[in-house]
């Protein structure tokens, strides 16, 4: 728990340091992209810090490309 506070308090802070710069500049659509990445990269640092198994990204590309393989296969009877 102690880990993803901290990942959260540091992520605020980034945010904190650079967000104001943009919103000067009014480059909301950068703002909007720095905080959706900000947000993924807190993400997976939690993810990361509480040290909990996950997945294997093949899963994701099975799931994907499997339909693909069963058109193949019944277009071409293999």
């Amino acid at each position: 728990m102690k880990a993803l506070i901290a990942v959260l308090c540091i992520a605020l802070l980034i945010a904190i340091k650079d967000l104001p710069g943009l919103y000067r500049k009014h480059r909301f659509k950068d703002m909007v992209v720095y905080i959706v990445m900000l947000a993924f990269g807190a993400w997976f640092s939690t993810i990361a810090a509480q040290a909990k198994e996950t997945s294997s990204p093949l899963i994701l590309i099975e799931i994907i490309y499997k339909p693909v393989n069963n058109l193949f296969s019944h277009l071409f009877n293999l």
